[in-house]
């Protein structure tokens, strides 16, 4: 009798604030998780303890060889430096193994099993996918998670665009309403921190020709209208929560005293809006203004300058055109907050991990597809 390997399945969105991730097992229940995004390399002999206490994901750390590799939050301790602006695929293979291990240990999986992985990046780091997938395989080969179990996996690797999973989410809405997404154009605009993605779904396909990654993010123009607005770097934090609720009277820990943000909000905003309108003027509202497509507008920056945004193409009489990657998820928000207590303190993560959601769906449906052919 041939003994097969117990499968899971995983969708990855390797954000630089966070893994955004969700998993099955194959006859199982999906579940959510949340992973910080740093990760430490330090050979064996250089460390003389780690704590093995807590969740799995927030202590994920593992060893191959002579090298240990930590991952997430405990990584945190052994870093003096923000891995903010690095590409995702730099350690995107180190941060996959600690979630694949992660997961065994909440799931009590046996040493040897089947992942099926499903991976998002940034349109620009796909041709990275290669370098990735060989350096996954190897450490897949035999990897030792908290000191505890050696776990072998077999792998099959596939990746698509950021932006993908919004794609999948959207087509799904309008077959609800009866209108196939192939019959328009379908523009996602992932508005992130470090840089901007647009991705150009034409007839249900993806157009590279109109696909980029080199248009401005947020945080270049939230920095220099914070500076213009005399807010300082203490006061980062203040000023996004400020944009995020919509509430310009903050207290400042850096003052001591409540703050009105009003002035550096409307700085910011402008500012932002200022570095999009070319990208949108050139590539995007042509096509909206012929009413043959839509928009669709997703990440960390979307969410915080939501309001200006929709104003924006209200102006130009295009609100019809637009909608929000997280609207009408009232399923996806459910399963976040009952299963992630980070969503207490991080409102926004139903948000932020839409898009992993969507090629999770995306990842069940390819495999119903191939069971019925």
């Amino acid at each position: 009798m041939v003994s097969h390997p117990l499968t899971v399945l995983v969708a990855c969105d390797l954000g630089k604030s966070g893994g955004k991730f969700f998993y099955k097992l194959a006859q199982g229940q999906t579940h959510p998780l949340w992973m910080a995004a740093e990760v430490a390399q330090r050979s064996v002999t250089g460390i003389t303890q780690l704590n093995q206490g807590g969740r799995p994901q927030d202590n994920a750390w593992f060893r191959v060889g002579d090298e240990l590799t930590v991952v997430g939050k405990v990584a945190q301790a052994f870093l003096d430096y923000n891995s903010f602006k690095e590409d995702k695929s730099l350690k995107a293979a180190e941060r996959i193994t600690g979630v694949l291990g992660a997961i065994a240990t909440i799931e009590s999986l046996p040493a040897r099993f089947e992942a099926i992985v499903w991976v998002l990046l940034p349109i620009n780091e796909l041709a990275t996918r290669q370098r990735i997938s060989s350096r996954l395989s190897d450490l897949c080969q035999g990897f030792r998670f908290q000191d505890d179990t050696d776990y072998r996996i077999d792998l099959k690797l596939s990746f698509r665009p950021e932006g993908y999973g919004i794609y999948v989410q959207r087509k799904a809405q309008l077959q609800q309403a009866g209108i196939a997404i192939a019959q328009r154009t379908t523009w996602i605009e992932m508005l992130g921190h470090r840089n901007g993605t647009q991705l150009a779904f034409e007839t249900g396909t993806l157009n590279s020709g109109k696909s980029t990654s080199k248009f401005p993010g947020f945080w270049e123009s939230f920095e220099k209208a914070a500076n213009v607005a005399g807010v300082s770097v203490t006061e980062y934090d203040v000023l996004l929560s400020a944009l995020e609720t919509r509430e310009a009277q903050q207290y400042s820990v850096a003052k001591g005293t409540t703050v009105d943000f009003s002035e550096a909000m409307a700085q910011v905003e402008a500012a932002y809006l200022d570095s999009l309108e070319s990208h949108f003027t050139d590539h995007l509202l042509p096509s909206l203004a012929t009413g043959k497509g839509d928009v669709v507008l997703a990440g960390g920056a979307a969410y915080l300058m939501q309001e200006p945004l929709r104003q924006f193409f209200e102006e130009r009489g295009l609100a019809s055109r637009l909608s929000f990657a997280w609207e009408h998820q009232e399923a996806l928000t459910q399963l976040v907050k009952a299963q992630l207590p980070e969503a207490v303190e991080l409102p926004s993560l139903p948000m932020r991990m839409t898009d992993s959601f969507g090629l999770f769906q995306a990842l069940l449906g390819e495999l119903n597809r191939m069971r019925v052919a």
